[in-house]
């Protein structure tokens, strides 16, 4: 298959299970076969189910060590993500998959990405959280490229919507 994707876009990628979208946004996160990626590309990967943490930092800790923002920022976006008060001091490895998944999406706009390629980053999280994804989303100036099977984020959050159905990808 072959298509462009444009840059500062958000574009959704949908299709059946075990279509190919969640293989497709591997290979673009790993440049894998014949794709072509700018060499200014800094990737950053939310993989689906892959939330659980090994090491013993904090929720603070993770994020200030993974990022350049100041502590306003970091505890603007913490606290969109409904890390508040003592939550800052919970081990990630001692968080629950929705916590994990809201701390990594965290991370993920905190960090030094101009393309974001999220797996499935609804799953495990409660309204309050789409909501804060969703303005993230929004406010993110690179390209997002994201798979979903959530049709109202797609509707509040998409500017190109891709499909695949029997191995061909098309715009819908």
């Amino acid at each position: 298959m072959s298509f462009q994707l444009p840059l500062g876009k958000k574009i959704a990628i949908t299709g059946p299970n075990g279509s190919g979208k969640s293989t497709l946004l591997y290979h673009f996160a790993n440049n894998k076969s014949r794709l072509t990626i700018s060499p200014k590309a800094e990737i950053g990967f939310f993989r689906q189910m892959s939330y659980q943490f090994t090491c013993d930092e904090t929720v603070w800790q993770f994020v200030k060590n993974r990022s350049d923002y100041e502590d306003g920022m970091l505890r603007s976006v913490l606290h969109a993500m409904q890390f508040i008060g003592t939550d800052l001091r919970k081990k990630v490895k001692a968080l629950s998959g929705g916590e994990a998944i809201r701390l990594q999406l965290s991370q993920l706009f905190l960090g030094e990405n101009n393309i974001l390629l999220l797996d499935e980053p609804t799953n495990f999280l409660d309204i309050h959280a789409v909501e804060a994804l969703e303005r993230f989303i929004k406010a993110y100036q690179g390209t997002i490229i994201f798979v979903t099977h959530d049709q109202a984020f797609i509707k509040n959050v998409a500017d190109i919507q891709f499909e695949i159905k029997e191995k061909d990808i098309e715009q819908i």
